[in-house]
């Protein structure tokens, strides 16, 4: 997903993404390992043409998930961030959506070639492993342990919150 490299010589190209902030009854939000650098992040991509935000969260939930059927819920996060990915870099501008599931069991079915290629893999964390690990695992954002309780508590923020890098 994103090279650790000087990109300062760079102008980026503008990518808006749909990301969903899956979380299951357990209070645990799936998250996805890209390499490199090894960085865990909710699962989500690019809009497609013509595509909104919210069209594309509900396709990446399928493509990255299997899931389907489910009501997309509030804009909850925003995150604007830089990266380079495969000698190009981007600007990444983010908007997350929360959705609460039960319980499912993740198929990867949908993914691209790419995705197969650079996902390493997944896991469902819980805001107490997430906490515990962010000295030895990068998270996308890095406050997501402070972010996600709120959220699984049930307290939707009025306006969407900026997550930082």
């Amino acid at each position: 997903m994103a090279e650790a490299e000087d990109h300062s010589d760079m102008t980026p190209i503008s990518r808006p993404a749909a990301r969903v902030v899956l979380i299951d009854a357990k209070d645990r939000c799936l998250l996805f390992r890209w390499k490199p650098p090894n960085v865990w992040i909710t699962l989500g991509g690019g809009l497609e043409a013509s595509e909104t935000y919210e069209q594309a969260a509900l396709r990446e939930l399928w493509e990255e998930t299997g899931l389907t059927g489910v009501e997309l819920g509030p804009w909850v996060w925003s995150r604007t961030t830089v990266f380079k990915w495969r000698g190009v870099l981007y600007e990444a501008h983010e908007q997350f959506y929360l959705i609460r599931v039960q319980e499912h069991t993740v198929s990867l079915d949908g993914l691209d070639s790419v995705e197969v290629e650079e996902m390493t893999e997944y896991k469902w964390w819980s805001t107490e492993e997430i906490l515990a690990a962010k000295d030895v695992e990068t998270f996308a954002s890095r406050r997501l342990g402070e972010l996600l309780p709120p959220l699984i508590a049930g307290k939707i923020p009025p306006v969407p919150i900026e997550t930082g890098t």
